[in-house]
């Protein structure tokens, strides 16, 4: 693939973080307008699509692991060398924690002492928010889902990340060459996550169970599939296949919407719980195969512009619209309207978003990638220098 192709399809998956991210700011603009946002009435066609763009949070969980599992795929397939833990390990943490905790430092400045404004959720104690320290909010029920809400998402993130290189070396070592135990390995690990619901279903399980990373994995192994399945067949799709993939996935989506908002989830509640948004899943994990192997019109409208640029900071835009929407809430500055509601809500989020990438993430990416080229650069003497040794020997 040369160099232009692959800046197109980088631009595409920024495109579909931009769309993630626009979704899950719009579903929090519409949640939060409510008193309670714990207990929400759906009046309105607008309501149900709208209650419906919380699905953006899924379309992170699958990107997450077609992205980074790619290259731990490509390992097991070629089995000629495992990916470079240090690297991996360096640019995740570059890219995640830094600006977590910047963030974490402006939701305290702006909504510590907030208690009393609606939608605000804060710590019983002041000493809990050591777990946010350590991504660990999710597994107390005292913190799950307080302070900066949208962060119980990175507690899921962080550990995949940490969980992944164990997975891929598992892979690497037991199906080296063989794309289908591959798959047999990525399919158990969505399984064990759909056994886990219906575990949390059957048992009672609390907002903690349902909120581990478990309960997700479907969505990442989703992503993880795609990946194998673009490194395993060289995928490339023509524009019709990609056009088929695309409306597959819209129509799995939507699909998920129907049956949700229908009654069918509840009508069957323990094929709903164990399943829970598996159909959105499976429509994203077709989206981001189409973008990422295929061409024409259904895979280059993720490449507009304004949307890959929101994708490239949605990181920062995901850390900061709620803590900045509570504050707007705060001082009573927010329309009551949805669309001007949305306006005063998205433009700060752009602004500390762009900052965020600008001045944390993009610095210490870069500066991870540039150690890293010296560790290769040494290493590579290092190998010129043994070799020369040994022809010299006598």
């Amino acid at each position: 693939m040369s160099p232009s192709e692959r800046g197109r399809r980088a631009a595409g998956l920024d495109g579909l973080r931009g769309l993630a991210a626009l979704s899950v700011v719009c579903f929090h603009v519409w949640l939060y307008r409510f008193p309670d946002p714990t207990h929400v009435e759906r009046r309105g066609v607008l309501d149900y699509v709208l209650s419906d763009f919380r699905h953006g949070l899924l379309l992170f969980f699958v990107l997450s692991g077609f992205l980074l599992y790619r290259g731990f795929a490509r390992a097991a397939l070629r089995g000629d060398g495992f990916v470079d833990l240090r690297q991996y390990l360096r640019r995740r943490v570059a890219r995640v924690v830094p600006a977590y905790y910047l963030a974490m430092l402006g939701t305290f400045v702006l909504l510590w002492g907030a208690g009393g404004t609606p939608g605000v959720r804060l710590p019983a104690h002041q000493g809990d928010l050591v777990l946010f320290l350590f991504f660990a909010q999710n597994y107390s029920s005292h913190t799950v889902l307080t302070f900066n809400p949208v962060t119980w998402t990175l507690c899921l993130e962080v550990l995949f990340y940490a969980l992944l290189p164990v997975f891929g070396m598992a892979a690497y070592r037991w199906s080296r060459g063989l794309a289908r135990r591959q798959a047999i390995a990525l399919l158990g690990l969505l399984g064990s996550g759909l056994a886990w619901n219906a575990g949390v279903f059957l048992l009672g399980g609390n907002l903690v169970a349902a909120k581990a990373l478990p309960a997700y994995l479907p969505y990442f192994a989703l992503g993880m599939l795609v990946a194998l399945w673009v490194e395993s067949r060289g995928a490339r799709l023509g524009g019709c296949a990609t056009l088929g993939l695309a409306l597959l996935g819209l129509l799995a989506v939507v699909g998920n919407a129907l049956w949700h908002s229908g009654g069918g989830a509840s009508a069957l509640p323990l094929l709903g719980a164990t399943l829970q948004d598996l159909f959105a899943g499976i429509g994203f994990a077709a989206l981001v195969g189409a973008v990422a192997a295929g061409r024409g019109a259904a895979a280059s409208w993720t490449r507009f512009r304004p949307l890959a640029a929101l994708g490239l900071v949605s990181y920062g835009v995901y850390l900061w619209h709620l803590p900045l929407m509570l504050f707007g809430a705060r001082l009573h500055l927010l329309p009551g309207a949805f669309v001007p509601r949305l306006a005063v809500v998205l433009l700060p989020a752009l602004a500390a978003g762009t900052a965020s990438w600008l001045f944390v993430e993009r610095p210490l990416l870069a500066a991870a990638s540039r150690r890293a080229a010296r560790s290769r650069g040494r290493s590579a003497r290092s190998r010129i220098g043994g070799a020369l040794d040994a022809r010299a020997a006598p």
